[in-house]
């Protein structure tokens, strides 16, 4: 059947968008816009009410949800129970994920297989553009003559009004159809299509048809993991005795300390412990010297001084490591202060290892080290400065 149309092209959206406008206030019908890109209000300007995609995609997306609902169910406490940590069969909260991501899938592919229904769209459909460049950079409006009163000149004159590039008049018979000798019609895909579709069908039909035995199933992946057997820890496991040390040993670097944070123990720990690093050590520095920054420089300070970050903000400040007191401490002692902590100081035998406490410990020393050579030679340096103000010579450090 054929159809009287007025086809008008425009370079701009906006100029599109008007034309719309005021050929509908005018009364005529408009049959189709072409487009090469969605344009924002063309729906509105054309008077059509809201996409019912949104209910295709709710309610495709609600079935997906509720199958898989009861496909979960199904499966877990129905056809094929297992118990996974002792949790019911129906576990809601397990199926959440599931039905979300079905509700997803399931929401989208509606929608666009919805879409493709409402537009009549098909594999292997060839658009018969209404005039060349359309998908390119131009605006097409397409407005049927409806009656032999339809005033064709009235309507241009609005159309160039709108600053449209082309008016001309034409006639629709439902445009052309490519013949088979057509290289743009591509004969061969319809049969891929098709191929492809008589593949997708006999899969489903063999799925269906094939005898199955519905009391087991059909491949069990990783059986003995399917299958293991459940054990309570630290409990015997097949009957056989749990495998323990001999007596008189120990396991592999398991070093165990029999001491509690008690000053009784530490002062114990100061008499039985030394440290098994050498005091030259030079890696065993360097990783002390890390241990400290990371560990415990925000409270002792960058030189032991108890002047770290933690105290300028309100926490009690540690006595200073490099102190009397702190030298005097043994290595075992000190030792057993790291790893089980004093007073405000918490323990730190679960954030390092016992050699690292002991690295620490050395770079502790050298700290106290340091301290004593800078307090030296400070009193030296002052003693010279009272002995050069008094006028009289500095003793002599070879002796009489």
């Amino acid at each position: 059947m054929s159809q009287r149309v007025l086809l008008a092209t425009f370079r701009d959206e906006g100029e599109l968008l008007g034309a719309v406008r005021a050929v509908r206030s005018r009364g005529a019908a408009v049959v189709d816009v072409y487009s090469p890109y969605a344009v924002h209000g063309l729906d509105d300007a054309l008077g059509w009410r809201p996409s019912r995609l949104t209910w295709a995609c709710g309610l495709c997306g609600a079935a997906g949800a509720l199958f898989m609902l009861w496909y979960q169910f199904w499966t877990s406490a129905v056809d094929w129970p297992l118990n996974v940590g002792g949790k019911p069969f129906n576990s809601l909260p397990a199926f959440v994920p599931v039905i979300f991501e079905a509700m997803v899938l399931c929401g989208a592919v509606g929608t666009v297989l919805a879409f493709f229904l409402i537009a009549r769209l098909r594999p292997g459909k060839r658009a018969s553009l209404i005039r060349p460049r359309v998908t390119d950079d131009r605006f097409a409006l397409v407005i049927e003559q409806t009656d032999a009163a339809f005033d064709v000149q009235q309507i241009s004159s609005l159309l160039e009004s709108h600053h449209a590039e082309q008016i001309e008049e034409r006639v629709l018979d439902g445009g052309p159809r490519p013949g088979p000798d057509d290289p743009e019609a591509w004969p061969a895909l319809r049969w891929v299509n098709l191929g492809l579709a008589v593949l997708f069908v006999a899969a489903v039909a063999a799925i269906l048809l094939t005898p199955r035995d519905l009391t087991r199933p059909n491949l069990e992946f990783l059986p003995t993991m399917r299958r293991s057997v459940p054990v309570e820890p630290q409990s015997a496991f097949a009957g056989l005795p749990l495998a323990q040390p001999l007596p008189g040993t120990l396991a592999r670097d398991a070093r165990p300390l029999h001491f509690q944070a008690t000053v009784e123990d530490e002062q114990r720990a100061g008499e039985e412990l030394s440290n098994p690093l050498a005091a030259d050590d030079a890696a065993a520095l360097e990783r002390g010297r890390v241990v400290f920054v990371n560990f415990c420089i925000s409270c002792h300070g960058p030189a032991g001084e108890g002047d770290g970050p933690m105290s300028a903000r309100g926490y009690p400040p540690p006595p200073p490591l490099t102190a009397e007191k702190s030298r005097l401490l043994n290595d075992g002692a000190m030792f057993h202060v790291i790893s089980l902590g004093r007073n405000n100081m918490p323990p730190h035998r679960n954030q390092l290892s016992q050699d690292d406490r002991w690295r620490a410990v050395l770079h502790i020393r050298e700290l106290q080290r340091r301290a004593v050579q800078q307090a030296e030679q400070n009193d030296a340096a002052r003693a010279a400065g009272e002995e050069e103000a008094t006028g009289k010579d500095p003793p002599d450090a070879s002796g009489p």
